[in-house]
């Protein structure tokens, strides 16, 4: 007798080729129906790939393509996929009341459960029903039996790895357009949101999670966190640090036994952090996964690199992108400059460093964009407060300003006048913005420090100016450090009132 050859060989769609095999298993058979349960190790479950009929009324309202059904459900279905034994019922004989039943409701007189083997791995199951009578194989039928289990065995096998195939190249399709989207952004925080998404899609049927860690200048480790929290340090263990210090994935488990990944990321030849993912996985990551997992990583660190170079030149423009004043660059470079011009000849020089009151708490409670609007009206304050191209106003970063005041002495009848009446100017005027609006009355807290008075450098005035402000914050805000005297009564020198800004 010729063994049979299931025409599946000689379909080209993945479909048509488990459809044909369990139409061949059938007709060869002389069964009621047939249908092929695929079984997926990572999510536990059987799902239904193809099924066939004998009639075609019955084969309409008994198609179960598609279902699933989790191996916790039923414990002949893991004794099935565990022990790859054929599991075989039949009306009449000294069954479970639970068979019985389970026989009776599908209609079934017999009933039989094969498991499709590729060596020793259960890639699914072959299940055989009959309804016209109870059905008992002959020798010569289990013998037939075998040999179209191991056929259809080996279709499903190639039908997986066609689909591993083909899900591996969308996924890697998938990365690529992904890279063109981390691209277009410039913040760690926003990356680190696409990486997750991209990462939780990672591995077909199972969610991924990843965490993006960067390493510091002291060489600590910091996880990357959303926006609006703050980086915590993250310690990193012995699989981390071999794979960030040898440039090279590593797998292992978490303490919840999760598969873990982590793979490093590099930037021009230079360790940068690591990429981790971790998934609910009885094995480790796939060799295809890894693959698709370091694409992701390479992407990442790509982006990364190129938000960090793109904040250092940030960092090194002339003026602040926000308000328009100088930025913090450019403050230190003048500072040193004009630090070196006073002791060359012998003049005074005055800082005052001022900051919003209350700015942290005002853009958890309002927004940053509120902040930011406060802010840049506070800068108009600020700069037409002082001396036209002469004084230097600079941001510093936050609600942060620096005030240089060349050939200037840091007196209350000098810099710390000037402080004064900023402080009394921001105090008195309600804030607006063109777009916002009415923005309303904020206060400010100044230090003041004078060169050489108090400090013999630039690095040491610009921290004498940082320790008054924080006094000035500590004491309440709204007042300058050292503090002006009080006015005398009759002089008429007090803030305007509702000066618009």
């Amino acid at each position: 007798m010729d063994e049979p050859r299931p025409r599946a060989l000689a379909a080209r769609d993945v479909d048509g080729l488990l459809h044909a095999v369990v139409a061949d298993v059938g007709e060869s058979l002389d069964l009621w129906s047939v249908d092929l349960w695929a079984f997926s190790g990572d999510a536990d479950t059987l799902e239904c790939r193809a099924y066939w009929c004998r009639d075609a009324a019955a084969a309409l309202s008994g198609d179960c393509m598609g279902a699933v059904i989790g191996l916790d459900q039923s414990h002949d279905l893991r004794r099935l996929v565990l022990t790859a034994e054929v599991v075989e019922r039949h009306l009449g004989d000294d069954l479970s009341p639970a068979d019985t039943a389970a026989l009776t409701q599908a209609g079934f007189t017999s009933r039989m459960d094969v498991p499709l083997l590729a060596g020793a791995e259960v890639l699914g199951v072959l299940s055989l029903a009959e309804k016209r009578a109870v059905r008992r194989f002959s020798a010569d039928e289990r013998a037939r039996l075998e040999t179209l289990a191991r056929l259809a065995g080996a279709v499903l096998r190639a039908t997986r790895l066609y689909e591993a195939e083909s899900d591996r190249a969308e996924r890697l399709t998938e990365l690529l357009v992904a890279g063109h989207g981390l691209s277009s952004s410039l913040s760690a925080q926003e990356i680190v949101v696409a990486v997750r998404e991209e990462a939780a899609r990672l591995i077909g049927g199972v969610v991924c999670a990843a965490d993006v860690v960067l390493r510091q200048d002291d060489g600590a480790f910091a996880r990357v966190e959303p926006v609006g929290e703050a980086a915590a340090v993250w310690r990193a263990d012995a699989v981390a640090r071999q794979a960030a210090d040898l440039g090279r994935p590593e797998q292992g488990r978490t303490a919840d036994g999760l598969a873990r990944l982590v793979v490093p990321l590099s930037a021009d030849g230079r360790p940068i952090g690591y990429l981790e993912l971790t998934a609910p996985l009885q094995r480790r990551f796939r060799e295809a996964e890894v693959q698709l997992a370091s694409l992701l990583a390479g992407q990442t660190a790509a982006v990364l690199d190129r938000a960090r170079a793109f904040r250092a030149l940030q960092s090194r423009s002339a003026t602040d992108t926000l308000t328009g004043l100088y930025s913090r660059w450019y403050f230190y470079e003048r500072l040193y400059a004009e630090a070196a011009r006073a002791r060359r000849y012998r003049q005074p020089l005055a800082l005052v460093m001022g900051e919003l009151d209350g700015g942290e708490e005002l853009a958890r409670s309002r927004g940053t964009a509120f902040r930011d609007a406060v802010l840049v009206a506070m800068a108009r304050l600020l700069q037409t407060s002082l001396r036209d191209r002469v004084d230097i106003a600079c941001r510093l970063g936050g609600g942060r300003f620096a005030l240089l005041l060349p050939n200037t002495l840091p007196g209350p009848d000098a810099a710390g006048l000037v402080a004064e009446r900023i402080r009394a100017r921001v105090a008195a005027t309600r804030l607006s913005d063109d777009e916002v609006g009415e923005l309303g009355r904020f206060t400010m807290s100044l230090g003041v420090a004078g060169f050489p008075d108090v400090a013999e450098d630039a690095d040491e005035l610009a921290g004498v100016a940082g320790e008054r402000l924080a006094a000035a914050s500590a004491a309440g805000g709204d007042r300058v450090e050292p503090p002006p005297p009080e006015p005398d009564e009759d002089e008429g020198d007090e803030a305007p009132e509702d000066e618009p800004a």
